[in-house]
Formats: C-alpha cells, structure tokens, sequence
C-alpha cells in the first residue's frame, strides 16, 4: 500500500514542463504537509474545546485534499490559490480565537514562504505579499487576549506551534534544494546526451575528444556510418530507422570498455573514441562492432531489420591535429562507402586515390593482430575480412 502511494505520488502529470518539475515536487510535498496539519489540528481544537475550529480543520482536510488532486492534475495554480488561502484563514481564525500568545501568526510565514518560491510573476507576488501582510496585521488587531484555564499553558501552544512552523519551513526549503540538485544532475546529463540512443551527443563526444588531445593522450577514433539509412526509413519507416539507431547505441555501449566514449554525432553516424589504443585494437573492436549488429538485428514488428555500418579507423599519432584526425577517420570511411559498404577501413586511402581500387589484405576480426595500446603497429599485416589498411 505504501509502495503504490509513493508510485501514485512520484508519478507526474503529462505535458508538464521542464521548468514546472521542482514545483510541481516541491508543492506536493509542501501540500502535504499542510494536509497533516489540518489532521493534527482536529483533536488540538477539540482539546482546547473549540469545536467550531475544530470542524474548520475538518473542512480544510477536504480543501487540503482538493488541492493535491488539482495539484496532480496539472491545475498547478488553482491548488496553489487554494492551499495557501486555507492556510491563511486557518491562522486568521486560530489568531483570532485563541489570541497573539498562542503562536498561530507564525504560520503567515509558511504562506509567504509559499507564495516567492512559486513560479508566480512579480506583480503577483507583490500583491499576494501585501494582501498576507493585511490579513497578518488585521488578526493581531482583532486578536482576543487568550487566557489559559490550567489545563493547557499558552507557552506550551506557541511552542507547538513554533515547532511545528520550524519543521515544515526547514523541510520546505531542505526539499526545494534536493530537489535542485536532483534536476540540476539530470539537467546537465540530458544535456549531454542524444534522447534517441543514450549516448554522448555530438557537443559532449568532440568535447571529450579536445580534452584527450589537449592532455596528449594516445586513442584511436572510429567514424561509423549506417548503410543504406534512408532505405531503411523508406521501406519500413521511421521508426524502425529509429529502433536500427537504438540497437546500435545498446551495442555500442555493450562492446566499449569503461573508459571508451561512443557518441552520435550525426543523422547515422557515430564516433568511437577509444583511448590508449593502437590500431589493432581498434580494428578489433570495429570488427566486433559488425559482427555483433549482424548477429543481433533490430527487431521491428516482429522481424529483423538487417542492418550494416560502415568504419573508418583513425591513430592520433597519424596526424598533427584532432581536426586532422578526425577528417582522416571520416575519409577512411567514405573509402569503406566507395569499396562496397559493411567494411573497415583503416589506411590504405592514399592507393585508393592513385590506382581506384581497394587493398587486397583480409582477415577475421578474431586473429587481427593486436599492436601496443597506444603505440603505433606494423603498417603492413593481415586484418580482419572486409577490413581494408594501408
């Protein structure tokens, strides 16, 4: 039972705003605690024999109650007007029965607390600032002297009550922060990444990449490009072109090492970027790539959706400049386009361009030979099949 009151709570409403989530979390919680209040102030009133308070507090549980329903609902403001009006007038009667000794005039601070943490405008706040300040002094001047009969101290009511307006203001503003935090973290981490795969987008990758090259850190890179994309969007719409791109992200994130990024940076393609790496291994690791989406399809409506990418691989010491580096990994896979597609191309692009054919060293992915982890291999060997190096 309480599982599902906290799923029914934690649950948001649909078309709620980005900027109305802290609200939205921060009021509820303040809602109900005001709702707890007007509980605990049932058998208060009954005690201290003031029935007609008593059945007040009994309307406002229903008000109270009202308002978490509005507030879930999306009526946001309309639960706002109504929680803290019937807050209001709770302390006005409460001040004005039992006088300015009980301590009930500290609950216009929880009110006003309420009314500039809320989204409101400024002209808004101001009105509804002055209207509580009116309603404040109007109850101290109508206020009765209270008299205790014995039976209850005055001290040991404004205490209650101060204690009680100290906790719900220090859980107020302790919830408001958490909750800032919370969004702040999930802010900076959406803004991060690409919705649609889950990885690193392409601001987030390139800078990841500036931070390795500034810090001279040997990696090799890996610009992916899915085949025939536009295909897949025509014959079988798109969100199997959509599903193909998510399979890939899950992929990629299944094959990489903790350390490893892999960003979407494009339409369909992607970048690998895998530190302290040479190019065996990174060979090894686009090959595992293909092998794996090809052993693992999208499903869509039931069926496989075959899908190829093509790879160009790229070694920081090749180059002078991360640009150069990664407009070398983005030629070596316009020649694993231009030699047939679902290929590897590591090198090779200069004898491309001189005789127009493709490198003749195959391989299997598995018995790629592995070069040291940031090193630079031998430029000649046997590679993996439909891996082309120069």
């Amino acid at each position: 039972m309480l599982s599902v009151a906290r799923a029914w709570l934690r649950q948001e409403p649909r078309l709620l705003a980005v900027e109305h989530r802290r609200f939205y979390h921060a009021y509820l919680w303040v809602y109900l605690m005001v709702l707890g209040l007007y509980v605990a102030w049932l058998p208060v009133f009954m005690v201290l024999k003031a029935p007609r308070l008593a059945f007040a507090s009994g309307i406002m549980v229903l008000v109270g109650l009202l308002g978490v329903l509005l507030h879930r609902q999306h009526h946001m403001l309309m639960a706002l007007v109504l929680v803290l009006g019937s807050l209001t007038l709770m302390t006005w009667l409460a001040s004005y029965c039992f006088g300015n000794a009980a301590g009930y005039e500290y609950y216009f601070f929880i009110v006003m607390a309420g009314i500039h943490l809320a989204p409101l405008s400024g002209k808004v706040r101001v009105i509804s600032t002055l209207s509580l300040f009116v309603a404040a002094v109007l109850s101290l001047m109508v206020a009765s002297q209270h008299v205790s009969d014995g039976f209850i101290p005055v001290w040991i009511m404004q205490s209650f009550n101060l204690f009680a307006v100290f906790m719900l203001m220090v859980t107020f503003l302790w919830r408001m922060l958490a909750l800032t935090e919370h969004f702040e973290r999930q802010y900076r981490q959406d803004a991060s990444r690409d919705e649609l795969t889950g990885l690193f987008n392409r601001r987030q990758t390139l800078r990841q990449a500036e931070k390795w090259w500034q810090d001279a850190v040997p990696c090799s890179v890996l610009m992916m490009d899915v085949d025939h994309f536009k295909q897949i969007n025509d014959l079988r719409g798109h969100a199997a072109g959509d599903e193909a791109l998510r399979q890939i992200g899950r992929l990629l994130n299944a094959t990489l090492r903790q350390g490893d990024r892999a960003g979407r940076i494009g339409g369909e393609e992607f970048l690998v970027l895998l530190p302290r790496s040479g190019r065996g291994e990174a060979i090894s690791v686009a090959g595992r790539i293909r092998s794996l989406l090809a052993s693992s399809p999208p499903q869509f409506a039931g069926s496989a959706v075959p899908v190829t990418v093509s790879i160009g691989v790229a070694v920081s010491h090749e180059c002078e400049s991360l640009d150069d580096l990664l407009q070398l990994a983005d030629r070596r896979l316009y020649h694993a386009k231009h030699q047939g597609r679902d290929r590897v191309v590591a090198g090779g692009e200069r004898q491309q361009e001189r005789e127009g054919e493709s490198c003749s060293l195959l391989a299997a992915p598995e018995t790629a030979r592995q070069g040291d982890r940031g090193e630079p291999p031998a430029e000649h060997g046997h590679f993996a099949d439909r891996t082309l190096v120069g």
